[in-house]
């Protein structure tokens, strides 16, 4: 994704939450920048954000003692 449509998709969105359900490579001026674009909302993160949020949403739950 260009960083600039990324820029317009941030403004669109505006303060509503994200889950961030897909990324995009971020480029700008037809080279990619490192980053990553949200697909939804346009925000940007480096390879370990999204990384993280891959796995957090990935992770199985807990068991706790309540946990059927």
């Amino acid at each position: 994704m260009q960083r600039k449509k990324a820029i317009e998709l941030q403004k669109a969105w505006g303060d509503r939450p994200c889950e961030h359900p897909t990324f995009s490579r971020e480029y700008d001026m037809g080279e990619r920048t490192g980053r990553y674009c949200c697909t939804q909302c346009g925000a940007t993160f480096s390879f370990r954000e999204k990384a993280e949020l891959t796995a957090a949403r990935t992770a199985p739950a807990p068991h706790g003692r309540n946990s059927p």
